[in-house]
């Protein structure tokens, strides 16, 4: 199995799971509470991978060209958790507007 699909199923497995669990869990469904939770997500995501891939001169391919394994995880990330970001904000009807002083 190729590394690219290695590094996006674990991806989409990681944004499956908590947009499914984690988040809907959340006691207030706010904005800011999900990035914040995204972040640290993100984080154990580019972890996971780094302790993988960091140092192994794997080459990941983007089609046209080749990137680290660091920045093909954030693509991957970003390209898996936008349409369930959106799906979720969506359903439970998160206010995607900063609060109003």
């Amino acid at each position: 199995m190729p590394a690219e699909l290695k590094v996006f199923l674990f991806v989409a497995a990681a944004m499956v799971f908590a947009y499914m669990a984690l988040y809907p869990r959340l006691p207030k469904k706010t904005i800011f509470t999900m990035c914040a939770l995204d972040m640290v997500l993100t984080a154990a995501v580019l972890l996971v991978v780094g302790l993988i891939y960091f140092g192994t001169g794997t080459a990941f391919s983007l089609i046209l060209f080749g990137v680290p394994w660091w920045i093909f995880t954030l693509l991957c990330v970003a390209v898996v958790e936008a349409p369930l970001f959106m799906w979720f904000c969506k359903r439970w009807g998160v206010d995607l507007n900063p609060p109003v002083d």
